[in-house]
């Protein structure tokens, strides 16, 4: 998905100001792309920014597991060359997908063997704070924080900048919106006469409970441990390493099925997984915080590249357009290959229109996006509308899929080359329909026996 020379082109697109809604992972990247393309960028954030890998208000998941998929990290490096490097020396923990972690998916452990495709773990206080520093050495971004804006403001069928908290107006010829789920674009639009985007969304209802552990100090031959329940089952449970040779450890539950806010709940609650690895590793390691909870309601899509009354010099990028469940890892990586996507259009416009000339490019960007984020909203919700069939709800055509994907997952528990292209899947590495190939179809569709799979497999 990345595009554009690598050369780092300051204020090419000649226009002369845009500013990046919210300091987020999204916005961060967003405001790196948009450094090449205008004189200067203007990064506004409600939080205060804080100097040390710690949680923050404005992002109330922060407490929970992140990973960095393969995805989002050929985005981050692009802008931020070598990040990938930098992190692992600071504390970041890389784990192959395939070969590092014991990962048990609907009824079997999956095959482990090296596939060469890792992911980056480690807390989202420390992946901010090192990107804020990143950010901070481009020359033409500011980022003012405690500043929240309250409104746009336009002028015929353009957005020509923002208002914001303290009676102030900053003008500029792009406002890129990475607020994130809670983004009020869609009502300020309306006050505007704009009109709101359609709206796609799938209830899930998920409580999510994470907190720290010191493993112990014997030997394992695995790094982290996914146990992802078969619906109608309602719970799973990720075990990833982070910084400071520490264990993160969220426990997600469905239909309310949520685990306990103290650790004898939370212990309690792993002994309904379908498998006990979970709880036999957590019962030797030493807890090290409080059990910290949060809800995730509903996948949410607002379909910007739909809405005909759209205004130039806005877009939405990021969970600000698109929320998808945190389960599948997707957020971080998609918000970054919408900056990337951010990027190639702008250069597109400078070809098309001319350098300074904005018109036109909010739909040309929501168009390329939202291609992007029809791949992201199949590959995250299909195995939620499994749970959602489970309880006799749910399109056809969505259980159809998801029943496929099942298929496809057994498959993996056995055959290396589609636990592989399943992992490309997941890390936005490959469109979903790499699964549909008639050579995985075949595959997929033939009996096997699950009982085969209940064991924990070794490492290769």
């Amino acid at each position: 998905m990345i595009t554009g020379k690598d050369d780092v082109r300051f204020g090419g697109f000649a226009g002369r100001h845009a500013i990046v809604i919210g300091a987020s992972t999204t916005g961060l990247v967003a405001s790196a792309v948009a450094a090449r393309h205008f004189d200067t960028v203007t990064t506004i954030e409600r939080d205060s920014l804080p100097g040390d890998p710690v949680w923050r208000k404005g992002a109330p998941q922060s407490h929970h597991g992140h990973i960095l998929l393969r995805g989002g990290q050929n985005v981050f490096n692009h802008y931020f060359p070598g990040l990938t490097a930098d992190l692992l020396a600071k504390g970041s923990v890389e784990v192959d997908m395939a070969n590092d972690i014991c990962w048990y998916h609907s009824g079997g452990w999956k095959k482990r063997f090296e596939s060469g495709l890792t992911m980056l773990c480690q807390t989202r206080g420390f992946l901010e704070l090192n990107l804020r520093q990143r950010l901070s050495q481009v020359p033409n971004v500011s980022v003012l924080q405690n500043v929240k804006a309250t409104g746009y403001r336009a002028k015929g069928n353009r957005i020509i900048g923002v208002e914001l908290d303290d009676d102030t107006f900053l003008a500029a010829d792009l406002v890129i919106d990475a607020s994130g789920r809670n983004s009020e674009t869609p009502k300020r639009l309306c006050a505007l006469g704009f009109g709101e985007p359609e709206v796609s969304e799938l209830h899930v209802d998920i409580g999510y409970s994470t907190t720290l552990f010191t493993p112990p100090a014997d030997g394992r031959d695995w790094k982290a441990m996914l146990i992802h329940s078969r619906p109608p089952a309602t719970r799973t449970a990720a075990l990833l390493p982070t910084e400071g040779g520490r264990w993160i450890v969220t426990l997600l539950g469905w239909q309310g099925d949520f685990a306990g806010g103290d650790i004898a709940g939370f212990l309690e609650w792993t002994k309904g997984l379908p498998v006990p690895d979970l709880y036999e590793a957590l019962s030797e390691a030493t807890c090290v915080d409080d059990v910290h909870r949060w809800r995730f309601p509903a996948n949410l899509r607002r379909h910007y590249d739909r809405l005909a009354s759209a205004p130039d010099g806005l877009v939405v990028i990021g969970d600000a357009n698109t929320s998808l469940n945190p389960l599948y890892a997707q957020g971080m990586s998609h918000g970054a290959i919408g900056a990337s996507i951010l990027d190639r259009c702008l250069t597109e416009q400078r070809a098309a229109s001319g350098a300074g000339r904005i018109d036109g490019f909010a739909k040309r960007f929501h168009r390329a996006y939202g291609r992007f984020l029809d791949e992201c909203w199949f590959t995250s919700t299909v195995e939620d509308y499994g749970a959602v069939s489970a309880g006799g709800g749910g399109r056809l055509v969505s259980r159809l899929a998801s029943w496929y994907l099942g298929k496809v997952t057994e498959m993996t528990w056995r055959d290396a080359e589609i636990a592989r292209e399943f992992i490309d899947v997941m890390h936005l590495q490959r469109a979903p329909k790499t699964l549909m190939r008639p050579a995985v179809a075949v595959k997929a569709l033939l009996p096997s026996s699950p009982a085969a799979h209940q064991v924990r497999p070794v490492r290769a």
